[in-house]
């Protein structure tokens, strides 16, 4: 599961710095286009990232492979057809008299010592047909087929497990762009109003009424809400593109996503039954489990392929040297091999075992990292949830001191550092109360995740009732 989660970071992280490397800086006109559009929905966005998903797509790829694997076994039940073909010419005494007979064209004279020791060269051309079905294989067929079926139901399951991806790496996007630009347009809101202020206190400045120290350190405190707001723009143009990347779009493309940060308390769920579906329902872990199914076919054909094995054949025969006259035959039988020493069985045998040995072990190792990164993300949705509305009444709080200083502001008692040093407060208490909303939401899309419950429908309906 550690590689799971350092696989996600890891792809997000990337794509991340391809979005910043990408968004030149005329992307606004992309902006100015996208506020005309009708935005983009949660729905629509994670429809079109499964769409295109290339890892999704090779997964895909991975089962139609199993399948084909699957097929490939099942041939071993069926018999085998050659057509068999050869032309020879020689005036060897022994395929001379072979070749008649097979012609049908040996005749008194044939019998003669002379023409037996030195008969003239004769051309033959032999056509024909094998067929062979196999009676007893010693159980090969059965345990590739068995191993074949069993991985095919664990490429399905990898390939469901992907698609649980996709949707995670989707939703936390969207989830991150929504919050961005809510954080932005208060941060915005809040530089416009100041810059206002900060003009207003330079004119009094200069006047004589606002002390320098004061007014300095006002700017002081401006220059870090536009530093804020700044960073909050490149990152809403990164964040633009990562959405147009995961979708398979140009990142230049323009971008309206909707306001989904809706609070809400959503039913909680114990952690005993968030683990009882983690083992029952994930898609990696009964992956594990086919595979382990299907080694111990191999093992079971592995051990049997020292038993005997035999098939039945039948041949059809037509020698002819001029392709007018000939001789055709047939011939039937069974036929059967088994072998006596092979150096190389007791060790195909113990390879055999040992992996199955090894994948047991990855299933162990696989429910252990699905308990801890259960337990963790419960306990951290716990904490979210418990901080929210405590964040929230913060907020609440905040504004509130923001409407009380600003009269206080224009009446002089306070300062207009005051003033901008409570404004900076409260877009530091949204900052974090919108992480804890957008955290909650990814928290409880990563516990469907983790748990092997998350699809569209999930996923979309736990962010939309603000679970």
């Amino acid at each position: 599961m550690k590689k799971i989660n350092r696989n996600l970071s890891a792809a997000m992280a990337g794509l991340l710095i391809i979005a910043f490397c990408i968004i030149p800086a005329n992307i606004a006109f992309a902006e100015d286009a996208a506020s005309g559009s009708a935005p983009l929905t949660l729905e629509d966005f994670c429809r079109r990232v499964l769409a295109y998903y290339p890892k999704l797509k090779e997964q895909g790829v991975t089962v139609e492979l199993a399948i084909a694997r699957k097929l490939q076994a099942q041939a071993g039940f069926w018999p085998k057809l050659q057509g068999l073909a050869d032309a020879s010419y020689s005036d060897d005494p022994v395929y001379v008299f072979g070749t008649l007979l097979r012609q049908r064209a040996f005749t008194q004279d044939d019998f003669d010592l002379n023409r037996l020791n030195n008969p003239n060269a004769r051309a033959n051309f032999d056509v024909g047909l094998h067929g062979e079905i196999p009676l007893f294989d010693a159980f090969q067929t059965i345990s590739k087929v068995r191993e074949a079926k069993h991985m095919v139901e664990s490429a399905k399951h990898g390939e469901k497990f992907t698609r649980m991806e996709a949707l995670l790496v989707a939703s936390d996007a969207y989830l991150n762009t929504v919050v961005v630009e809510k954080v932005l347009k208060k941060v915005a809101e809040t530089c416009k109003n100041s810059e206002t202020d900060i003009k207003q206190a330079k004119e009094l400045k200069d006047k004589g009424v606002v002390l320098g120290a004061d007014f300095y350190a006002a700017k002081v405190i401006f220059g870090s809400l536009r530093n804020i707001n700044n960073n909050l723009t490149a990152q809403k143009k990164s964040m633009h593109a990562l959405l147009n990347i995961l979708m398979g779009e140009d990142p230049l493309k323009p971008v309206q996503v909707a306001d989904v940060l809706q609070e809400g308390n959503g039913a909680s769920v114990d952690l005993k039954k968030w683990l009882s579906q983690a083992y029952t329902l994930r898609p990696d872990l009964l992956s594990i489990e086919e595979a382990i199914q299907a080694q111990e076919a191999h093992v079971s054909g592995e051990r049997a392929s020292a038993w005997p094995i035999i098939s039945a054949f039948g041949d059809l025969r037509e020698n002819t040297e001029d392709f007018r006259t000939g001789g055709g035959s047939f011939a039937v039988g069974l036929k059967g091999s088994v072998d006596i020493f092979e150096p190389g069985y007791s060790s195909r045998v113990k390879m055999a075992e040992k992996s199955l040995q090894k994948l047991k072990y990855q299933k162990n190792i696989a429910a252990d990292s699905i308990t801890k990164d259960v337990t963790s993300e419960y306990a951290r949705l716990e904490s979210l949830k418990a901080n929210i509305p405590l964040l929230r009444d913060m907020a609440d709080d905040s504004d509130q001191a923001v409407d009380l200083v600003l009269p206080l502001y224009r009446e002089g008692r306070k300062s207009i550092a005051d003033l901008l040093d409570m404004r900076q407060g409260n877009i530091r208490t949204y900052q974090a109360y919108y992480a804890a909303l957008v955290s909650s939401k990814n928290s409880s899309v990563r516990l469907l995740f983790l748990s092997g419950q998350l699809d569209e429908s999930q996923a979309i309906g736990m962010i939309a009732a603000g679970k």
